[in-house]
């Protein structure tokens, strides 16, 4: 036997209630059934299985409502206890510390705090190619994830047209990724620039060099290097 198709609704709830409806159609009330070609015993079987399953969505419905109930209760409740342990365990970790008793732990029965990880030190920086700007001056810019509070310390090596190489010297200590010398010496055939990040545990490797090169005219010098 197969199921007509769309002859009524596929959906839950519109087919029980146009079962419902149809159910009191089919019987007919007093009157008894229409003459649509179905017993009276037809209509009151398919009737009494409208009316059943009426009976249980009324009651899923009823359970429905008291688990949500219910398990709201249950996530507050529970939302209580862990409320009260975090402020329990601070006290028990506060005691332990002050009477400097190891055992309070135990006797607790719960584990102590761990000690915090020191934090580890930054990871070398990588440097930008540098930007030569109109009036001189030199943008070195890098990248490196060091986390919160971290410094960086920008050194400067200068390499004249007719010397050896300079020594490194430390020209900046700040917090951006970020520094515009503008203190370039006239006359210089480079200059070399490298940055390491600091943190209050460590500092990372030196950054390898990035090179702003000003060919054998050597270098017009930055803003604050200039005779006015």
């Amino acid at each position: 036997m197969t199921t007509p198709s769309r002859r009524y609704p596929t959906r839950q709830a519109e087919l029980v209630d146009w079962a419902r409806t149809h159910a009191d159609i089919w019987t007919g009330g007093q009157s008894g059934v229409p003459d649509i070609g179905i017993s009276q015993l037809q209509a009151d079987t398919f009737n009494t299985a409208v009316g059943d399953v009426e009976s249980k969505l009324a009651l899923q419905g009823t359970a429905l409502s008291a688990a949500k109930t219910a398990t709201l209760e249950k996530d507050t409740a529970l939302a209580e206890v862990v409320r009260q342990l975090g402020s329990l365990i601070t006290t028990i970790d506060g005691y332990a510390r002050n009477t400097e008793d190891p055992d309070v732990w135990a006797r607790a029965a719960i584990d102590p705090p761990k000690d915090p990880s020191p934090r580890q030190a930054p990871p070398q920086p990588s440097v930008q190619p540098v930007q030569l700007i109109d009036n001189g001056a030199v943008v070195f810019s890098w990248e490196v994830t060091s986390g919160g509070g971290a410094v960086y310390e920008v050194q400067r090596q200068v390499l004249p047209l007719d010397a050896p190489a300079g020594p490194w010297g430390t020209i900046a200590i700040l917090g951006e990724k970020r520094f515009v010398d503008e203190a370039v010496p006239v006359g210089v055939l480079a200059v070399n620039y490298q940055v390491r990040a600091r943190i209050s545990t460590g500092e990372s490797p030196w950054s390898l060099t990035s090179t702003a090169s000003f060919g054998s005219q050597g270098s017009q010098g930055g803003p604050l290097m200039r005779v006015a």
